[in-house]
Parts: structure tokens; sequence; C-alpha cells
């Protein structure tokens, strides 16, 4: 009996769980000024600390090319709630910070 009830509050749980996520996830296109189209994905991002604390929420922002090539542009960028982008540092190489900074210009024109 406890068991069963146990599964039935995890399942509800986990299935509210799934539907905030699905229903927080945004998608679009954007055409920056050069002409090149990028769709777009934002979804949550949770920032942890060392012991697994979540310390902030912002936005992902997930870019992709709409050009056909060999391979997939894929970039990544990050919002604050209130609107201020937040770079991590690791995550992108010098040869895409012209790309990340019209990409965000683009977005802020929306």
């Amino acid at each position: 009996m406890l068991i069963n009830l146990f599964v039935k509050i995890f399942l509800v749980n986990y299935y509210c769980d799934m539907e905030r996520e699905l229903i927080d996830i945004k998608n679009g296109q954007v055409f920056l000024q050069d002409n090149s189209s990028y769709f777009y994905t934002i979804k949550p991002f949770e920032i942890t600390n060392i012991l697994g604390k979540v310390i902030s929420v912002l936005d992902e922002y997930i870019f992709v090319s709409t050009e056909q090539k060999n391979e997939t542009e894929l970039y990544k960028i990050y919002r604050t709630r209130e609107g201020n982008w937040y770079d991590i540092a690791e995550l992108k190489s010098a040869v895409e910070n012209t790309i990340l900074r019209a990409l965000k210009s683009a977005m802020e024109r929306k």
C-alpha cells in the first residue's frame, strides 16, 4: 500500500516536471545583418554550485544555422531573466565571439 502510494506520487511529480519542461521551451528563427539565418530554441538552464544547489536559472539560447553545410553550426548563449547576457567562458572560442555578438544583437532587436 505504501509503495503503491509512493509510485503514484512519484509518477505524478515526474509527469508534472516533464510538462513544465515542455512548456518552457520556445522556438523561432532570427536573421542577422549579413542575411544569414538561424533557428533557435530557448529553454531553462540551471547553474549549480559545487554542492549541486541551484544558484541561478538562465535562458539558454541554442542557435543552429539554416544553411546547408558539411558540418552543423551550433552556438549557445545565455540570458538572465532581467535581460542581461551571461557568457560561460569555457564554452566558446575566440573565433565565435563575432558570431555570438551578432546573435545577441539580433535577439535584442526582436
